[in-house]
């Protein structure tokens, strides 16, 4: 008998070969997309960490004022500490670009060359393969920077700049107007002593020894006091002999108390200015662990947000296998009762029912998680999805890997799933008897009884079908939601990154922003000073930069006007959407240099997209700060001005911000259309299926009527113009329920981005996806009817005793 059932499987197989392809394409499209996501995800994640100690990548960073001796670094690096000097210096180079030199690095954040050789003699580099890609630049090619010709030996990408931004405070990567590149230090001393640059970096990588913690190195560089009247900067060294002489002034002063018999005074006096004027100081400006550097391993955290929104895409792709499965298994029995209650009659046991049953739906579901892996790995999948990424960071080209789980994800789940589904289902029927199942009895509908006044047989009939196949059309708006889900992912990344493009413009009110590392007495003519500072955040785990901006009464450039006090402050509108701040509220944030946090009352919300920043009076951040009267260190303006590179640290203009900001917009293409793409088809199937389960379920009563000489379009406004009310009011209400949904998930796909997290859509976006909803259900309609067609007046004959 087992033989006979499998010589069943084949004509099974062909009757119903229509929805068996249709679950088999939903199966694979599903599979495609989680294995895309998650797989380049995963890729790129233990790409990144294998190639930690082949490349050093650093424990952390520091960056002082003033550069440390030979004796200062032995002291610190006590325990097995290694430190290794990473100066720079931003060189001008073609197109306006700016190029960042460093010596080749020999003990941390080794250089992972993809072509070439690393620089050997003076007029040889290495360059940023990102860089190299925008501009066009290969092995022996030429680069100008700082009136100096440089020789291209070889292209390739230092770990601690995996993320190409030249600032922490950068949004996003623009690889045509910044770059590396990596000279020997003979040439790097050379430039340096003379050309006229920005200031120079003094920032050093460290390693550290066993049972050295961040926190003992930071102690260690705090401890040290630096004699800045040895330091040669001519910008340096104004600041320092102004101060030599106000403190001699002072001293003059004391002096004159203390001769005068103030003795008390005068000590006292001594004391406060020994303690804050003292021309030995304390010169760290930064520290940042690697865990919270935005620039290391950049790309690893990235894919977070993908490998998220993979697996929680993931999840609602079994849901919908589970429940379409479901919904297909039961119809399926319900259709063979007579077939079942006969073999049963003949002898046949449950079991080999079971497992005949179980059989094909299982086999389509392995086939399909094995096409839809096999398309998820290939360059299809994987590779595509990472192609933005490896466009948007600068990190070597990983090897494939297959994660164990995502393969049992792909090739086990599906099929399982479905067999336990149909174990389910199949049992509970198979409980009943054989001659009940021969005579293919049908349970009572129970629907409560509705008094329709209308006088149209067309409308009553419709509406009393629909009523009879409520619990179908409930699935089938459960069905729309699920699919929904994934479409709505797709749409918030698109609309996020939109959002964060027009707005950063926007809101970019200056065309020049300088900041300084040796400020000027008096702000430039024509331009507008400002005080700023950088704190951070912790978002999910995640340390993120927050800028603190001082502002002199009303600015030009922004629109925050904050009140005068210490803890009072107003924020933009991005940490606002973030963490849901509103005026009144307490913030705090924390500056890691120096192991502060600083509380602040939040006295405005205003719109101010790119990153996470807050605004302060000038004065009374100065004093929070220490900062003496007049302190500033950065100048916007709506013109260029005449400021002497050396006095600087960066320049920003509105053109980089421009270009930046669209940035989002194409490192996430391939995300959104993958999520699109999937999405749609899965409701397509969704809908298909669903749909055609209701149809099948009456074609008992289609054979009837057409029995009794209904036409086809008399048929269709019977059976299926109920079905347009399921779908055109379920899409009313599911689509914004996704959307919600949606809404409420999709901060934890992002939890290492510092951007503006507006998501909403305007009016019109809801009525497009819904007029596509009934478009495509126009287009399953037509199929529909093809089916209808195809049921026989004879099909209620085979049912009759």
């Amino acid at each position: 008998m087992n033989g006979v059932l499998r010589k069943r499987l084949p004509r099974e197989l062909r009757s119903g070969f229509g929805r068996y392809l249709a679950l088999m394409l939903l199966i694979v499209m599903g599979i495609y997309l989680v294995v895309g996501i998650v797989g380049s995800a995963e890729m790129i994640m233990q790409g990144t960490e294998n190639k930690r100690s082949v490349n050093k990548v650093e424990d952390g960073q520091f960056t002082v004022f003033l550069p440390l001796t030979e004796e200062e670094i032995s002291d610190i690096s006590e325990g097995g500490t290694v430190i290794e000097p990473h100066f720079s210096l931003d060189l001008k180079a073609e197109e306006g670009s700016v190029l960042r030199m460093f010596e080749t690095r020999n003990d941390i954040d080794l250089i992972q060359l993809d072509s070439g050789r690393l620089a050997e003699n003076r007029g040889e580099a290495v360059i940023e393969k990102g860089y190299a890609k925008a501009h066009d630049l290969g092995i022996g090619d030429k680069v100008k920077a700082a009136d100096t010709e440089f020789e291209i030996t070889g292209i390739g990408s230092v770990p601690d700049y995996d993320q190409m931004i030249a600032s922490f405070a950068d949004t996003a990567v623009e690889h045509s107007g910044f770059g590396l590149i990596f000279v020997t230090p003979e040439q790097y001393a050379f430039i340096r002593d003379n050309t006229t640059q920005k200031a120079e970096e003094y920032t050093y990588a460290y390693r550290l020894g066993d049972g050295v913690t961040d926190s003992d190195l930071k102690d260690k560089i705090k401890s040290l006091k630096f004699d800045c009247t040895k330091v040669d900067n001519k910008y340096f060294r104004e600041s320092i002999d102004e101060a030599l002489q106000q403190r001699s002034q002072i001293e003059q002063g004391l002096g004159m108390l203390a001769a005068a018999g103030q003795t008390e005074l005068a000590d006292s006096l001594t004391e406060l200015v020994n303690k804050n004027f003292n021309i030995d100081i304390h010169n760290l400006t930064s520290f940042i662990e690697a865990k919270d550097n935005t620039r290391i391993e950049a790309a690893s955290g990235d894919m977070v947000m993908d490998k998220s929104a993979g697996l929680v895409a993931g999840v609602i792709v079994l849901i919908l296998f589970a429940y379409v499965i479901s919904v297909f298994v039961v119809h399926q029995i319900e259709r063979e009762q007579s077939v079942i209650g006969s073999l049963y009659a003949l002898g046949v046991k449950k079991n080999d029912l079971l497992r005949h049953y179980i059989t094909l739906p299982t086999v389509v579901a392995f086939v399909g998680g094995v096409i839809g892996a096999a398309l998820g790995f290939s360059p299809l999948g994987v590779d595509m999805q990472a192609q933005d990424a490896y466009a948007y960071f600068s990190v070597p080209e990983y090897d494939m890997i297959f994660p164990p789980y995502l393969v049992i994800y792909a090739v086990v789940l599906p099929p399982l799933i479905c067999a336990v589904v149909n174990a389910i289902f199949i049992n509970k029927k198979l409980n009943r008897t054989a001659l009940s199942l021969i005579k293919n009895e049908q349970s009572a509908g129970s629907y409560r009884q509705v008094n329709i006044k209308t006088r149209s047989f067309t409308k009553l009939f419709a509406i009393r079908q629909l009523m009879r196949e409520s619990r179908s059309a409930i699935a089938v708006t459960l069905g729309m939601l699920v699919s929904l889900l994934v479409v709505m992912l797709g749409f918030n990344t698109f609309i996020l990154c939109t959002k964060v493009k027009e707005n950063n413009v926007a809101d970019t009110k200056y065309e020049y922003m300088y900041l300084y590392k040796y400020p000027e007495k008096t702000v430039p003519e024509g331009g507008e000073g400002a005080y700023i500072e950088t704190l951070s955040t912790d978002c999910m785990g995640y340390t993120l930069d927050v800028s603190v901006i001082g502002l002199e009464g009303e600015s030009r450039y922004f629109s925050a006007r904050p009140e005068k006090g210490k803890t009072r402050a107003v924020i933009n509108n991005s940490l606002a959407e973030r963490y849901g701040y509103k005026k009144g509220d307490r913030v705090i944030f924390t500056d890691a240099a120096a192991d502060t946090d600083y509380c602040f009352t939040v006295t405005d919300v205003v719109q101010y997209s790119p990153g996470f920043t807050i605004f302060m009076d000038i004065d009374s951040m100065r004093e929070l700060f220490g900062q003496e009267e007049g302190y500033f260190n950065a100048v916007y303006s709506d013109k260029a001005l005449d400021i002497d590179e050396g006095r600087l640290y960066s320049v920003t203009t509105k053109e980089d911000i421009r270009k930046s900001a669209g940035v989002f917009i194409d490192m996430m293409t391939s995300l959104i259309a993958i999520l699109f793409s999937a999405g749609i088809v899965i409701f397509c199937v969704v809908m298909y299926l669903m749909l055609g389960v209701m149809i099948d379920r009456s074609a008992m009563g289609i054979s009837l009527i057409k029995i009794f000489g209904y036409r086809p379009k008399e048929i269709r406004q019977l059976y299926l113009n109920g079905n347009l009310a399921v779908i055109a009011i379920g899409g009313i209400v599911t689509v914004p329920i996704a959307k919600f949904l949606m809404d409420r998930l999709y901060p934890s796909f992002i939890p290492n981005v510092a951007c503006t997290m507006e998501l909403s859509f305007p009016w019109y976006m809801y009525l497009m996806i819904w007029c596509a909803m009934m478009i495509v259900y126009l287009v399953i309609n037509k199929l529909l009817m093809r089916r209808i067609n195809r049921i026989s007046p004879a099909e209620i004959l085979k049912d009759r005793e």
